[in-house]
C-alpha cells in the first residue's frame, strides 16, 4: 500500500479502456469514517489476498491510497502494474462499515480478476457488471472472515436463514447500491423490485443501481448474470 496525491490532470489523462471506477458520479462522504488504522488493515488484506492473482500473469498488484481525501471513489487500471486507487471516502459512505468498504474494493479487484466479459482485449479489465458479479460471488468470501465481526440486520438474516455471513453481504449490497442511487437521484434499489430490462448488448458501462443490486444478489446465489446488463447471445458492436 502506498499513499499518494491524485491530481485532476491524471484523472482526465486515463483512457476509458484502461480505467474502471466504482461509480461515475462519486460524492463526498456522508457517514462516520472508519479509522485510518482500520482502513489500512483492509487495504493490506486485499494486497495480501489478491497479489497472487496478479503474480500468475507475471504482474504485481499495487494499491494506492489517500485516506485524507474524503471523495467516495476508487478505480482499477492496468499500467506498469495492476493498480487499485482508493480515496478515504470509501471508508465512510452512509450506513457503511468494514463490509461496505470491502465490497467497493472487491468491485475494483473484480475489474482486474473477474474475467469475461472484458471491456477491451488489450487491458482485459472486466466490465462493470462482471466486476460486481465477481465481487459478490468470489471476493467477499475471501475477505469477510478477516474483517471485524458484525451482526447483520434482521431482514437480511431472515433472507439468509440466519446465516450471518450471507446476511452481512446483503447489507453491504444494499448500502453501496443505495449510495450509487443517491448520487444519481434515483430510488434506492430494493430486493423485491428487480430490474426487468433486457439489453441488446452486454453493457460496458455502469448498470443502474437496481441492476447492480440484482447482479450482486445473483453472484451471492450463484445464479445467471442479470439480463439488465448481460447478453451472452448478442455480438457486441
Amino acid at each position: 500500500m502506498k499513499p499518494f496525491l491524485f491530481f485532476l490532470i491524471l484523472v482526465v489523462s486515463v483512457s476509458s479502456t484502461a480505467y474502471a471506477g466504482v461509480d461515475e458520479f462519486p460524492s463526498r462522504w456522508s457517514g462516520e469514517k472508519l479509522p485510518k488504522k482500520t482502513f489500512d488493515r483492509i487495504i493490506q488484506l486485499f494486497e495480501t489476498t489478491f497479489s497472487p492473482l496478479s503474480a500468475k500473469n507475471g504482474r504485481e498488484l499495487e494499491i494506492l491510497t489517500d485516506y485524507k481525501e474524503d471523495w467516495v471513489q476508487a478505480f482499477a487500471r492496468r499500467w506498469e502494474k495492476d493498480q487499485i486507487i482508493v480515496y478515504g471516502g470509501v471508508a465512510a459512505i452512509k450506513n457503511g462499515s468494514e463490509d461496505t468498504m470491502a465490497l467497493i474494493l472487491c468491485h475494483e479487484a473484480g475489474h482486474l480478476y473477474g474475467g469475461d466479459p472484458v471491456g477491451d482485449e488489450f487491458n482485459k479489465l472486466s466490465v462493470e457488471g462482471q466486476a460486481d458479479f465477481w465481487a459478490a460471488s468470489f471476493c467477499l468470501d475471501k475477505i469477510l472472515p478477516s474483517l471485524s465481526a458484525t451482526i447483520a440486520t434482521e431482514v437480511s438474516l431472515h433472507l439468509c436463514d440466519q446465516n450471518n455471513k450471507c446476511a452481512r453481504k446483503i447489507d453491504a449490497f444494499l448500502s453501496v447500491t443505495a449510495h450509487f442511487a443517491q448520487n444519481r437521484n434515483l430510488p434506492h434499489p430494493r430486493l423485491n423490485t428487480p430490474d426487468e430490462t433486457v439489453v441488446d448488448f452486454t453493457l460496458f458501462t455502469h448498470p443502474n443501481p437496481q441492476c447492480r443490486l440484482d447482479t450482486m444478489m445473483a453472484g451471492l446465489r450463484g445464479s445467471h448474470r442479470p439480463y439488465c446488463w448481460y447478453n451472452s447471445e448478442a455480438e457486441n458492436p
